[in-house]
């Protein structure tokens, strides 16, 4: 038995999918910002080597400028950016990937 999917279900699907997938893509071109704000939530010693940057964490301002590095002060919270962002992306997914399924047509047994 074939069921049609209303117009609405069809906007809505999409709808949610374009929302979740803006927020994969800010979430993937300000990853290095999201990392930075993840690492600098305690005390910090940013270094730049060649191709990375290093964070080491528990670590005094005099061994940071030791090791040739910047010393950030932490700010506990910027914890809740990637929470706030998990939390968004969970939500998003979830009602896209619930009305994909009902578009597709399948249904959890009853």
């Amino acid at each position: 038995m074939e069921m049609a999917v209303s117009q609405t279900t069809w906007v809505r699907t999409l709808g949610w999918g374009v929302v979740t997938a803006g927020l994969y893509g800010f979430l993937f071109q300000f990853s290095d910002v999201f990392e930075r704000v993840a690492h600098t939530t305690l005390d910090t010693c940013l270094l730049h080597n060649d191709t990375d940057t290093d964070y080491h964490h528990k670590v005094t301002p005099e061994r940071c400028a030791a090791e040739g590095g910047a010393f950030i002060e932490g700010t506990w919270w910027y914890v809740f950016a990637p929470i706030a962002m998990a939390f968004a992306l969970s939500y998003t997914h979830g009602i896209f990937t619930g009305l994909f399924w009902d578009v597709v047509g399948l249904k959890a047994k009853k």
